[in-house]
């Protein structure tokens, strides 16, 4: 095999399945990179034998019955929590910390998704015949700071350039038809995956897609479906034999694969039926697609109230909308595209495949991010002319300082669903004469009230940073403080004490929780790893 010239990768990195996928320079298309077993998507399932002996992939997951406690799924769910609670200096856990632990090392969130990455970085190589060093990965919309952080650190660790982090419906819309970025519309995506929820309306207009409002929920997903049928099993089963399945690992597990399967076998047929074993017993629980509806009625609830919000949010009606993307495996469930149906009175295309489309866009924009190198197909630079992605702030952006009252508030600096690149400058002032310090805290989400301000509880701190040394000044002092959040995501933070011009900058570059040293040992660790299928 002729070894190939592409080195830049979109990747999916999904709650259940991740994806990998490159331009082809033969074809000038996207395409699925397939694995050596041929597998066009990869279950994001990890297997620790040893530390350097790793399983991803279908034989993780087969295992996560027989071995549970070598098994690590749904990753996703954790990423941007820390290895370890954060706690204040009263012993309140302010950050809920996320590892997994196996024969005495604990692993964060980052370092088990750069497995992932890593075992689909290698199948690609071994496919394409070439090195792959720069990479798109894509990630929910609705995902904060903390968690695209993580992202990108998780792609660092597999050896990766991350040139970007995109939204997973960006990528989707990408993949949906650079040719119909000619035709201005409004385009809905409904993106259901396995472990998160994005509702995201998109503008497309003269060439361009603009996200213009994103909501979601990164713990709702798939799962969710599955697990009320493990609950229902559960219960039919003890209400038979007295004891209850999942009190039992090993039992849990077990039905968890056989939930699944029950819900995909549901999506064709009207009932199915499911095998639970516990404490010696047996028992077939039969399944109907009606009972799976009305268990899970009110999971349907929550997605229907999430895409009313995007709606309101944009100042947007169904007749707004041109098109409707279903995005995500779960979206092949009947009662999603019913839901969907009957609320916006629109039939969602069917162009896509929900597997596979946001790995296939993420391709599009790593080859749009790589045109300046020189190195794409003179067809695909044509392609490409003119198409331009712009990303909104997902969440409120503020900083925390005294109100008139002399209470600490976080004060809007930028607010969710400004487009970016974005600046902002304000004033504010000292408290004290002769102060010798400014603490800025950097904080993520809230709502807003009519002030601009909220509660620093309903928020995350997400970067902080100090003015030192300043010269003695009066108490009211100005400080200027501005926000410079660019088009990758990245939120630089200028504070100037006006007076002496001491000064501070903050970059909160998707610091996800781990050190410089934890992610180079991090990368080392995985470069002695041998990860298999």
């Amino acid at each position: 095999m002729s070894p190939k010239k592409t080195t830049v990768v979109g990747i999916d990195l999904g709650t259940t399945f991740s994806a990998i996928a490159h331009i082809n320079e033969d074809t000038g298309k996207a395409e699925i990179i397939p694995s050596p077993e041929q597998d066009r998507i990869t279950p994001s399932v990890v297997l620790i034998e040893k530390v350097n002996d790793i399983i991803v992939g279908e034989i993780a997951k087969q295992n996560a019955v027989a071995e549970p406690n070598k098994v690590v799924e749904f990753v996703k769910r954790q990423m941007g929590k820390p290895k370890e609670d954060k706690k204040d200096e009263q012993g309140n856990i302010l950050v809920k910390g996320w590892c997994f632990e196996h024969e005495g090392k604990k692993y964060s969130a980052q370092e088990i998704s750069a497995f992932i990455l890593k075992k689909l970085k290698n199948d690609a190589e071994e496919r394409l015949g070439t090195m792959i060093t720069d990479a798109v990965i894509t990630c929910p919309a609705y995902f904060g700071d903390p968690e695209r952080a993580a992202t990108k650190e998780a792609g660092v660790i597999a050896g990766f350039n991350v040139l970007a982090v995109i939204d997973e419906p960006v990528a989707a819309a990408l993949s949906y038809g650079l040719d119909k970025l000619k035709q201005d519309q409004n385009v809905f995506v409904f993106d259901l995956g396995g472990g998160t929820f994005d509702v995201v309306i998109l503008e497309i207009k003269g060439g361009k897609i603009r996200e213009v409002v994103v909501n979601g929920d990164h713990l709702l997903g798939g799962k969710d479906w599955d697990d009320e049928i493990i609950r229902y099993a559960s219960k039919i089963f003890k209400e038979k034999y007295g004891t209850y399945p999942l009190d039992d690992l090993s039992a849990y597990q077990d039905l968890q694969l056989r939930a699944i399967k029950a819900k995909e076998e549901l999506t064709k047929r009207e009932k199915t039926k499911i095998m639970c074993v516990h404490a010696g017993n047996t028992l077939l629980v039969e399944l109907t697609r009606d009972t799976f509806e009305e268990i899970t009625k009110y999971l349907i609830d929550r997605c229907k109230v999430l895409c009313g919000i995007a709606l309101s949010d944009a100042n947007m009606t169904w007749q707004d909308v041109g098109a409707v993307l279903l995005v995500g495996g779960s979206t092949r469930m009947p009662m999603i595209r019913n839901m969907i149906a009957e609320i916006s009175g629109k039939t969602p295309s069917d162009e896509l495949n929900p597997d596979e489309c946001v790995a296939l866009g993420a391709a599009w924009h790593a080859a749009m991010l790589s045109i300046s190198s020189g190195d794409m197909p003179v067809e695909v630079v044509k392609r490409l002319a003119g198409v331009e992605v712009q990303k909104v702030a997902s969440h409120n952006l503020g900083i925390i300082a005294l109100d008139g009252d002399g209470n600490e508030r976080n004060f809007l600096m930028i607010p969710r669903f400004t487009p970016l690149p974005f600046e902002k400058k304000d004033i504010f002032k000292t408290l004290t004469d002769n102060q010798t310090s400014i603490l800025l805290r950097i904080m993520e989400g809230g709502i807003m009230g009519e002030n601009d301000t909220c509660d620093p509880l309903d928020c995350n701190m997400i970067a902080q940073g100090s003015i030192r040394d300043i010269p003695p000044s009066p108490k009211g002092s100005p400080i200027e403080v501005a926000y410079k959040y660019n088009d990758i995501g990245i939120l630089e933070v200028h504070g100037i004490h006006l007076p002496s011009g001491k000064e501070v900058v903050i970059t909160v570059e998707h610091t996800g929780g781990l050190t410089a040293q934890e992610i180079k040992a991090a990368t080392m660790n995985i470069e002695k790893a041998s990860i298999t299928s």
